[in-house]
């Protein structure tokens, strides 16, 4: 069984750092070359809870909640996907990261390109995770329904009516993942309300970089799951193309929540990377 809110073994302050306007909350631990892990949409740092024990054996890990998320503060207006890449350059720039490795899942990988495209010298390798290269008709009405029943279902009915997007046929069948999922999703103190969590999916509808990739200068591993129906495989592929020697692990059975159901693969092969010379 899968707890995606078990705390971390970070240290147990509760920081939070200001970049520009806003406050971004976030959580460290390890020591030496740091590793900047970006999260998705509607989600918080906590989702990387399957991830922090071995890498902060290795790494400095730096997680923190986007703005709109978790216990970062709320935001207004509108923002894009290089406004939240522009927070987290902030954020690096207020804790002395000059350069790091950076991981990104979904529209947390979105956010990803977006720094190593406009800031290539501050990554030195880069992770892609369940992640897409521009907003499309399909995704944008995928997105867009999430938003109306956010609005419209009991937060339950939200959970079970878009879980099918995230786990596949096979995690369904794990005695009690997708209902321990559901419950966490229930108990979150940080559940985000529908009209921020509109702010979050205009953000993440405002990313095209499939024009720009060919800028991506850092070595990049792309992790994709091949049951991925969120974000599929075409995807991986295209930014397998487009980014110069990228490389492209396809975890097969993998569906959204990979780094959930597929830790264990998932963490070697990151692992594996980042520690390459």
């Amino acid at each position: 069984m899968i707890d995606i809110h078990d705390p971390a073994p970070y240290n147990r302050l509760m920081p939070k750092v200001r970049v520009g306007q806003i406050e971004l909350f976030y959580q460290e631990g390890g020591h030496c070359e740091p590793v900047v892990w970006i999260h998705g949409l509607g989600i918080d740092h906590r989702v990387w809870t399957l991830q922090m024990p071995l890498f902060t054996q290795h790494f400095r890990c730096l997680a923190f909640d986007n703005r709109d998320t978790g216990q970062s503060d709320r935001t207004p207006s509108s923002y894009t996907i290089k406004t939240m890449a522009d927070d987290a350059l902030r954020l690096m720039d207020a804790l002395a990261i000059d350069k790091a490795h950076v991981v990104g899942l979904s529209m947390g990988g979105a956010i990803a390109q977006e720094l190593a495209i406009a800031h290539p010298t501050r990554i030195k390798r880069l992770v892609l995770v369940s992640t897409y290269t521009s907003s499309d008709r399909r995704g944008a009405d995928v997105l867009n329904s999430f938003v109306l029943m956010r609005a419209r279902f009991s937060r339950e009915e939200y959970a079970r009516a878009t879980s099918p997007w995230v786990f596949t046929y096979q995690n369904y069948r794990i005695p009690g993942l997708v209902e321990l999922a559901i419950t966490r999703f229930l108990e979150d103190p940080y559940f985000i309300p529908a009209d921020v969590y509109a702010h979050q999916v205009e953000a993440a509808m405002s990313h095209f970089a499939e024009d720009r990739l060919s800028r991506i200068a850092a070595p990049t591993l792309i992790v994709a799951g091949d049951e991925d129906i969120m974000t599929p495989m075409r995807f991986a592929r295209t930014l397998h193309q487009q980014i110069p020697g990228a490389r492209l692990a396809v975890i097969q059975g993998g569906g959204h929540a990979l780094i959930l159901t597929h830790a264990e693969e998932f963490n070697q092969l990151v692992l594996s990377f980042l520690k390459e010379p």
